[in-house]
């Protein structure tokens, strides 16, 4: 992991609480995703319809976010906040986002990928790119530390 993240508690359990009462309280939406590759890189962009509660991972480094349609209420280790499109940031290794679809919108990720690329390499991707937990980011973070 070239850069640290910082540990943010208060959001951590935020987002543990929102993503348990998502399961429990609201049906499953299916979203839309394109996966699209290039010289070095993976792109993500997933289609969120409008009314839509969700949470999204946890990257490894940071990554460029781009809302290319729509309007979302955001939460971040960073606060709240109303994005609209177009809007591009770059969010920094281990945040965890979560967001209401004010629109029908669509927000892409874009990673940095050397190996295989192609849908056939998406597992080994989400791999690379993804923390699966706050518990394993903690994990590793600790191990680069030793």
């Amino acid at each position: 992991m070239s850069e640290q993240a910082l540990v943010n508690h208060e959001h951590r359990d935020l987002m543990a609480s929102l993503e348990a009462a998502i399961v429990r309280e609201l049906p499953p939406v299916e979203l839309e995703e394109k996966h699209y590759f290039a010289h070095g890189t993976y792109t993500r962009e997933l289609h969120i319809p409008k009314g839509t509660v969700l949470t999204g991972k946890i990257h490894r480094e940071s990554c460029i976010n781009i809302l290319s349609k729509g309007k979302l209420k955001v939460v971040t280790d960073e606060g709240e906040y109303e994005v609209e499109a177009p809007h591009t940031f770059v969010s920094g290794p281990g945040v965890k986002k979560a967001g209401f679809a004010l629109e029908d919108s669509i927000w892409i990720n874009v990673h940095p990928w050397d190996g295989e690329a192609n849908e056939s390499a998406l597992e080994a991707i989400e791999d690379s790119v993804i923390v699966p937990s706050y518990e394993a980011l903690d994990h590793e973070q600790q191990e680069l530390i030793e």
